[in-house]
Protein backbone atom coordinates (compact mmCIF):
# COMPACT_ATOMS: atom_id res chain seq x y z
CA UNK A 1 0.00 0.00 0.00
CA UNK A 2 1.56 3.22 -1.23
CA UNK A 3 1.10 6.14 0.92
CA UNK A 4 2.16 9.86 1.36
CA UNK A 5 4.11 11.44 3.91
CA UNK A 6 9.72 20.84 31.61
CA UNK A 7 10.48 23.04 31.42
CA UNK A 8 14.34 23.82 30.91
CA UNK A 9 13.09 27.79 32.08
CA UNK A 10 17.06 28.32 33.46
CA UNK A 11 18.66 27.42 30.00
CA UNK A 12 16.35 29.24 28.07
CA UNK A 13 16.72 31.93 29.56
CA UNK A 14 20.18 32.14 29.02
CA UNK A 15 20.09 31.68 25.55
CA UNK A 16 17.41 34.37 25.10
CA UNK A 17 20.45 36.72 26.95
CA UNK A 18 22.97 35.77 25.28
CA UNK A 19 21.41 34.99 21.37
CA UNK A 20 19.09 37.92 21.24
CA UNK A 21 16.14 35.91 19.99
CA UNK A 22 13.06 35.41 21.65
CA UNK A 23 12.94 31.57 23.10
CA UNK A 24 9.72 29.69 21.95
CA UNK A 25 8.88 26.20 21.10
CA UNK A 26 11.68 24.28 22.36
CA UNK A 27 11.26 20.90 20.06
CA UNK A 28 9.52 20.26 17.31
CA UNK A 29 9.08 17.18 15.54
CA UNK A 30 10.67 13.85 16.06
CA UNK A 31 13.51 12.55 13.79
CA UNK A 32 12.62 10.12 10.46
CA UNK A 33 14.59 9.31 7.85
CA UNK A 34 14.62 12.10 5.11
CA UNK A 35 15.51 12.52 1.02
CA UNK A 36 19.03 13.21 0.29
CA UNK A 37 20.70 16.22 -0.31
CA UNK A 38 19.28 17.81 -3.45
CA UNK A 39 22.51 17.57 -6.40
CA UNK A 40 23.03 21.14 -6.34
CA UNK A 41 23.23 21.73 -2.48
CA UNK A 42 24.89 19.83 0.60
CA UNK A 43 22.84 18.78 3.55
CA UNK A 44 23.77 18.69 7.14
CA UNK A 45 21.93 16.85 10.22
CA UNK A 46 23.62 18.10 13.48
CA UNK A 47 22.63 16.25 16.34
CA UNK A 48 23.31 16.12 20.20
CA UNK A 49 22.48 11.92 21.77
CA UNK A 50 20.65 12.65 25.33
CA UNK A 51 22.91 13.17 27.95
CA UNK A 52 22.85 14.79 31.11
CA UNK A 53 24.44 18.00 30.99
CA UNK A 54 21.69 20.88 30.86
CA UNK A 55 24.19 22.81 29.12
CA UNK A 56 23.27 24.33 25.62
CA UNK A 57 25.46 23.44 22.63
CA UNK A 58 25.57 26.40 20.60
CA UNK A 59 26.34 25.51 16.51
CA UNK A 60 27.88 27.66 14.42
CA UNK A 61 28.11 27.85 10.63
CA UNK A 62 30.84 29.72 9.16
CA UNK A 63 31.60 31.54 12.27
CA UNK A 64 27.69 32.52 12.67
CA UNK A 65 24.98 31.33 15.00
CA UNK A 66 23.10 28.38 13.50
CA UNK A 67 21.45 27.09 16.82
CA UNK A 68 21.54 26.08 20.32
CA UNK A 69 20.94 22.07 20.46
CA UNK A 70 19.97 20.64 24.10
CA UNK A 71 20.04 17.39 25.46
CA UNK A 72 18.47 14.99 22.41
CA UNK A 73 17.73 18.11 20.37
CA UNK A 74 18.82 17.77 15.92
CA UNK A 75 18.98 20.51 13.55
CA UNK A 76 18.79 20.31 9.73
CA UNK A 77 20.33 23.11 6.76
CA UNK A 78 21.42 23.30 3.68
CA UNK A 79 24.50 24.71 2.44
CA UNK A 80 25.92 25.66 -1.30
CA UNK A 81 28.42 23.04 -1.64
CA UNK A 82 32.20 24.21 -0.75
CA UNK A 83 34.66 24.79 2.00
CA UNK A 84 32.54 25.67 5.23
CA UNK A 85 33.55 25.71 9.04
CA UNK A 86 31.39 23.83 11.63
CA UNK A 87 31.70 24.50 15.56
CA UNK A 88 30.27 23.85 18.57
CA UNK A 89 30.55 25.12 21.91
CA UNK A 90 29.11 25.25 25.33
CA UNK A 91 29.99 27.98 27.50
CA UNK A 92 31.36 30.69 25.46
CA UNK A 93 29.84 33.54 26.12
CA UNK A 94 30.45 36.62 26.67
CA UNK A 95 33.02 36.04 23.75
CA UNK A 96 30.80 33.61 21.72
CA UNK A 97 34.31 31.09 20.28
CA UNK A 98 32.49 29.83 17.49
CA UNK A 99 32.66 33.46 15.99
CA UNK A 100 36.47 33.57 16.50
CA UNK A 101 37.71 30.04 16.52
CA UNK A 102 36.60 27.74 13.48
CA UNK A 103 38.77 24.88 14.45
CA UNK A 104 37.04 22.60 11.67
CA UNK A 105 36.74 23.43 8.34
CA UNK A 106 36.58 21.10 4.92
CA UNK A 107 35.12 21.22 1.40
CA UNK A 108 31.46 19.92 1.70
CA UNK A 109 30.48 17.55 -1.52
CA UNK A 110 27.59 18.65 -3.10
CA UNK A 111 24.12 16.12 -3.47
CA UNK A 112 25.53 14.67 0.16
CA UNK A 113 23.96 14.79 3.62
CA UNK A 114 26.58 15.03 6.38
CA UNK A 115 25.48 13.40 10.09
CA UNK A 116 27.57 15.45 12.67
CA UNK A 117 27.31 15.49 16.71
CA UNK A 118 28.13 18.38 18.82
CA UNK A 119 31.34 18.57 20.55
CA UNK A 120 30.98 19.08 24.50
CA UNK A 121 34.24 19.00 25.54
CA UNK A 122 35.52 22.19 24.71
CA UNK A 123 37.06 21.93 21.33
CA UNK A 124 34.04 23.23 19.34
CA UNK A 125 35.03 20.19 16.62
CA UNK A 126 32.14 18.38 15.44
CA UNK A 127 32.53 14.88 15.18
CA UNK A 128 31.35 13.54 11.51
CA UNK A 129 29.47 10.31 12.21
CA UNK A 130 28.84 7.45 9.58
CA UNK A 131 25.70 7.15 8.04
CA UNK A 132 24.21 4.36 9.22
CA UNK A 133 25.71 5.18 13.20
CA UNK A 134 23.72 8.22 12.98
CA UNK A 135 20.64 6.80 11.94
CA UNK A 136 20.60 4.99 15.01
CA UNK A 137 21.66 7.79 17.45
CA UNK A 138 19.11 9.59 15.75
CA UNK A 139 16.33 7.69 17.11
CA UNK A 140 13.70 9.41 19.22
CA UNK A 141 15.45 13.22 18.60
CA UNK A 142 13.47 16.52 18.32
CA UNK A 143 14.07 18.74 16.18
CA UNK A 144 15.84 22.15 18.15
CA UNK A 145 13.06 25.00 17.01
CA UNK A 146 13.35 27.52 19.68
CA UNK A 147 15.89 29.55 18.00
CA UNK A 148 16.50 30.79 14.34
CA UNK A 149 19.26 31.09 12.41
CA UNK A 150 21.76 33.47 11.81
CA UNK A 151 24.11 31.86 9.66
CA UNK A 152 23.90 33.73 6.63
CA UNK A 153 25.30 30.61 4.41
CA UNK A 154 22.20 28.50 5.44
CA UNK A 155 20.09 28.17 3.01
CA UNK A 156 16.43 26.60 2.32
CA UNK A 157 16.73 22.85 1.73
CA UNK A 158 15.08 21.87 -1.49
CA UNK A 159 14.14 18.71 -2.60
CA UNK A 160 15.07 17.30 -6.43
CA UNK A 161 11.94 15.58 -7.82
CA UNK A 162 14.75 12.84 -8.98
CA UNK A 163 15.59 12.50 -5.26
CA UNK A 164 12.13 12.17 -3.45
CA UNK A 165 10.85 9.18 -1.87
CA UNK A 166 7.97 7.26 -2.22
CA UNK A 167 7.04 5.03 1.11
CA UNK A 168 5.35 1.81 0.98
CA UNK A 169 3.98 0.17 4.00
CA UNK A 170 3.56 -3.47 5.22
CA UNK A 171 1.79 -4.29 8.32
CA UNK A 172 4.23 -6.36 10.24
CA UNK A 173 1.60 -9.06 11.69
CA UNK A 174 1.80 -10.13 8.12
CA UNK A 175 5.05 -10.70 7.70
CA UNK A 176 6.21 -11.62 11.36
CA UNK A 177 4.36 -12.66 14.31
CA UNK A 178 3.99 -11.27 16.93
CA UNK A 179 7.40 -10.09 18.58
CA UNK A 180 9.34 -12.02 16.08
CA UNK A 181 11.36 -11.00 13.37
CA UNK A 182 11.92 -14.23 11.88
CA UNK A 183 12.11 -15.32 7.65
CA UNK A 184 10.21 -18.27 8.89
CA UNK A 185 7.17 -16.44 10.27
CA UNK A 186 6.74 -15.05 7.12
CA UNK A 187 3.58 -15.75 5.18
CA UNK A 188 3.20 -16.95 1.90
CA UNK A 189 0.73 -13.67 1.68
CA UNK A 190 4.14 -11.63 2.55
CA UNK A 191 6.33 -13.38 0.58
CA UNK A 192 4.19 -12.59 -2.40
CA UNK A 193 4.13 -9.05 -1.28
CA UNK A 194 7.71 -8.76 -1.46
CA UNK A 195 8.43 -10.32 -4.10
CA UNK A 196 5.32 -7.57 -5.53
CA UNK A 197 7.62 -4.69 -4.74
CA UNK A 198 11.05 -5.84 -5.96
CA UNK A 199 9.16 -6.30 -9.43
CA UNK A 200 7.63 -3.59 -9.59
CA UNK A 201 10.85 -1.50 -9.02
CA UNK A 202 12.24 -3.65 -12.22
CA UNK A 203 9.17 -2.59 -14.04
CA UNK A 204 9.66 0.74 -13.28
CA UNK A 205 13.62 0.52 -14.14
CA UNK A 206 14.68 1.04 -10.84
CA UNK A 207 17.51 -2.01 -10.73
CA UNK A 208 19.39 -0.08 -8.37
CA UNK A 209 17.29 2.03 -6.40
CA UNK A 210 18.38 3.56 -3.57
CA UNK A 211 15.81 2.47 -0.57
CA UNK A 212 15.48 2.68 3.38
CA UNK A 213 13.80 -0.01 5.06
CA UNK A 214 12.58 0.80 8.68
CA UNK A 215 11.02 -1.31 11.08
CA UNK A 216 8.28 -0.56 13.76
CA UNK A 217 7.03 -2.07 17.03
CA UNK A 218 4.36 -1.73 19.77
CA UNK A 219 5.28 -0.62 22.65
CA UNK A 220 5.10 -4.01 24.22
CA UNK A 221 8.45 -4.87 26.09
CA UNK A 222 10.96 -2.41 26.68
CA UNK A 223 12.70 0.63 24.36
CA UNK A 224 15.94 -1.36 23.97
CA UNK A 225 14.44 -4.87 22.99
CA UNK A 226 11.82 -3.04 20.76
CA UNK A 227 14.73 -1.13 18.86
CA UNK A 228 16.64 -4.27 18.55
CA UNK A 229 13.33 -5.91 16.78
CA UNK A 230 12.50 -3.21 14.64
CA UNK A 231 16.13 -3.28 13.23
CA UNK A 232 15.86 -7.39 12.73
CA UNK A 233 12.32 -7.26 11.04
CA UNK A 234 13.93 -4.66 8.79
CA UNK A 235 17.16 -6.64 8.19
CA UNK A 236 14.89 -9.24 7.17
CA UNK A 237 12.80 -7.84 4.58
CA UNK A 238 16.42 -6.01 3.26
CA UNK A 239 17.44 -9.87 2.86
CA UNK A 240 14.21 -10.68 0.91
CA UNK A 241 14.63 -8.07 -1.29
CA UNK A 242 18.07 -8.82 -2.09
CA UNK A 243 16.91 -12.65 -2.79
CA UNK A 244 14.41 -11.02 -5.25
CA UNK A 245 17.26 -9.30 -7.18
CA UNK A 246 18.02 -6.17 -6.08
CA UNK A 247 21.17 -4.63 -4.85
CA UNK A 248 22.24 -4.62 -1.17
CA UNK A 249 24.40 -1.76 -1.49
CA UNK A 250 21.30 0.46 -2.10
CA UNK A 251 19.41 -0.98 0.89
CA UNK A 252 19.87 0.83 4.38
CA UNK A 253 18.18 -0.93 6.94
CA UNK A 254 16.93 0.79 10.31
CA UNK A 255 14.61 0.50 13.10
CA UNK A 256 12.08 3.19 14.52
CA UNK A 257 11.50 0.52 17.41
CA UNK A 258 8.21 1.89 19.41
CA UNK A 259 9.40 5.87 19.08
CA UNK A 260 6.54 6.51 17.10
CA UNK A 261 3.66 4.66 18.56
CA UNK A 262 0.70 6.54 17.88
CA UNK A 263 -1.97 4.79 20.13
CA UNK A 264 -2.53 4.04 23.73
CA UNK A 265 -4.64 0.48 24.69
CA UNK A 266 -4.95 -1.29 27.60
CA UNK A 267 -6.53 -4.22 28.94
CA UNK A 268 -4.99 -8.04 28.71
CA UNK A 269 -1.94 -8.49 26.56
CA UNK A 270 -4.45 -10.03 24.02
CA UNK A 271 -6.20 -7.14 24.19
CA UNK A 272 -2.96 -4.50 23.48
CA UNK A 273 -1.72 -6.88 20.97
CA UNK A 274 -4.72 -6.52 19.20
CA UNK A 275 -5.50 -2.94 19.44
CA UNK A 276 -1.48 -2.39 18.76
CA UNK A 277 -1.67 -4.14 15.56
CA UNK A 278 -1.33 -1.64 13.02
CA UNK A 279 1.91 -0.19 15.16
CA UNK A 280 3.41 -3.15 14.16
CA UNK A 281 4.82 -2.39 10.66
CA UNK A 282 7.25 -2.05 8.51
CA UNK A 283 7.87 1.16 5.46
CA UNK A 284 9.92 0.62 2.60
CA UNK A 285 11.54 4.11 1.07
CA UNK A 286 12.23 4.29 -2.40
CA UNK A 287 14.31 7.06 -3.69
CA UNK A 288 13.01 8.57 -7.09
CA UNK A 289 15.42 8.67 -10.16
Amino acid sequence: MKIKRIAIVAVLASLSVTTGIQAQTVFGKSWQSMPAAASDQTKVVYYRTADNNKKAAHIYVDGEFQTALLSGGYTVFCLKPGMHSLGSYTDDAPRYRGKQQQQWRDSLAAGKTYYVTASLDGSGRPHVVETSVAQQQLMGARQQAHLLSRASSVISCKVDAAQSYDNYEFSSDLLFNFASASGNDISAQGHNAIQQFAHQMKRNGKLNPHIIVTGFTDPIGDNESNLKLGQRRADTIKKLLVNNGLSSDNIQSQSMGESQVSKQCSGSLKQQRLCYASERRVIISVENK
